[in-house]
């Protein structure tokens, strides 16, 4: 084969990642910082070097339609003079040497099973499903020893792109590289000037600064949490005293996940020790988990529809429970806005143990349910894996300090706050609310 010239001049934050030697690698890169581009010549080049009979090289981006809109392009005008075959209808260019150039899109794995792969580019990785990475794309490489690269800028830590640069950052055998805009010197600095105008602070830090804890667009407790890392809350100190006694706030799940957060209220606030989720368990998995732990429950919080009787049992939650031998009470019933509104309030009073960092990510990433016809955010929390761990974060806020002040604004509660009152506690609302569903149980017939 004659020799070939690819139409490319590397940027030079690129050049030691072109001539890397490790099998896989990892770049995380801020917004209009050339990473696409680098990886799909990276890619044409190592298909054009290499030596293997039918080799096959995939690029991968969260949707097929993304992989056409944003890769195809770079493809096939690098690629145009020398291809031996391009096809649209497959998004496929073949090399003169045999070797093959697919993309494709996570959002059908199905089209990647089976297949085999001497190199593959993840693109936007973040957005990947996170079962993908070892269901789907490691089989790809296994059998021909293939290489692997994903970029992408950040979008929280509960995705498998963090698991990979946590990973990746401290290890030998993986290439890393992590570009933030002030740094990088790849877009000038009136332009970073005018893009930190027109964004929020927390969007800038995630797409130019690559932060992975910048609070996410429509969260409710980012801010939080992250106060809380800065703060130093979050740490091994944090134990179990066996001097106080441990509650559980929980969060039944029949079709969800059950989420269960261990707790202890101290004089100087309110000491979170674990977290514990699983999902399509009987109850006696958690009766049983909750007995195998190194401390006794002092008391378990249910829900409000824990009440409810099982239709395969006749008996509801909290009777099983109880007849388990286990002290259990009803956490209030209150509106989600309210709930929303404890946990704010609460916040700056907890201290966690790094065992509930995981679940801890997920209540960072609780977010607003999006509104694509007005395009906006609703007041409707978004169902999701987080919301689970959330919801039962909340019920632990409104039960672990009832007697913290909560400002309250809702002209739901006007009527029981004296109107000289800024402020009232939470077991106002707790009582308000009992009152309310006494009355309504009187109207019934």
């Amino acid at each position: 084969m004659s020799a070939l010239t690819l139409d490319y001049i590397p940027r030079s934050q690129f050049v030691d990642f072109h001539n890397r030697h490790q099998r896989f690698a990892l770049m995380v890169v801020h917004r209009r910082g050339g990473k696409t581009v680098a990886a799909v010549n990276d890619l044409i080049l190592k298909a054009l070097r290499t030596k293997k009979k039918n080799a096959r090289f995939f690029y991968i981006a969260p949707f097929y339609s993304q992989a056409k809109s944003i890769a195809w392009q770079y493809l096939t005008d690098a690629t145009r003079s020398f291809a031996t075959d391009i096809r649209q209808s497959e998004l496929s260019v073949e090399l003169p040497n045999g070797a093959k150039i697919r993309l494709f899109g996570a959002d059908n794995p199905d089209s990647l099973r089976g297949l085999y792969a001497d190199g593959i580019v993840l693109d936007e990785f973040a957005d990947f499903r996170s079962q993908l990475y070892g269901e789907v794309i490691l089989p790809c490489i296994s059998d021909r020893q293939g290489w692997l690269l994903a970029i992408g800028t950040p979008k929280g830590k509960l995705n498998a792109f963090y698991d990979l640069y946590e990973n990746a950052k401290n290890s030998t055998t993986w290439f890393f590289k992590e570009l933030k805009a002030s740094e990088s010197g790849l877009l000038p600095q009136s332009e970073l000037d005018l893009m930190k105008a027109q964004m929020s602070e927390e969007q800038y830090a995630q797409e130019f600064e690559v932060s992975f804890t910048a609070a996410l667009k429509g969260t409710y407790f980012s801010t939080q949490v992250a106060q809380a890392e800065q703060e130093g809350r979050i740490n091994a100190k944090y134990d179990y005293d066996p001097h106080l006694p441990v509650e559980v706030a929980t969060d039944i799940g029949f079709t969800d996940s059950t989420v269960m957060w261990f707790f202890q209220q101290a004089p100087d606030g309110v000491r979170v020790l674990d977290c514990y989720e699983n999902s399509s368990q009987p109850l006696t998995h958690y009766m049983d988990m909750l007995t195998a732990r190194p401390y006794s429950i002092d008391k378990l919080w249910l829900p409000h529809d824990a009440r409810a009787k099982s239709l395969q049992t006749g008996k509801s939650t909290v009777e099983q429970f109880l007849e388990a031998g286990f002290p259990v009470d009803i956490t209030p019933n209150l509106k989600v806005q309210h709930g929303i509104d404890a946990v704010r309030a609460t916040f700056p009073y907890l201290y966690f143990n790094p065992r509930c960092q995981k679940a801890l990510e997920a209540v960072r990433v609780y977010r607003r349910k999006w509104d694509d016809k007005n395009k906006c955010f609703s007041n409707t929390p978004l169902h999701d894996f987080a919301s689970d761990f959330a919801d039962s974060f909340r019920y632990m806020c409104l039960v672990a300090n009832k007697k913290a002040p909560v400002a309250v604004n809702d002209t739901t509660f006007k009527g029981i706050v004296d109107a000289n009152q800024s402020k009232h506690t939470l077991d106002d609302l707790f009582k308000s609310n009992e009152r309310k569903a006494n009355i309504r149980n009187s109207m019934r017939i």
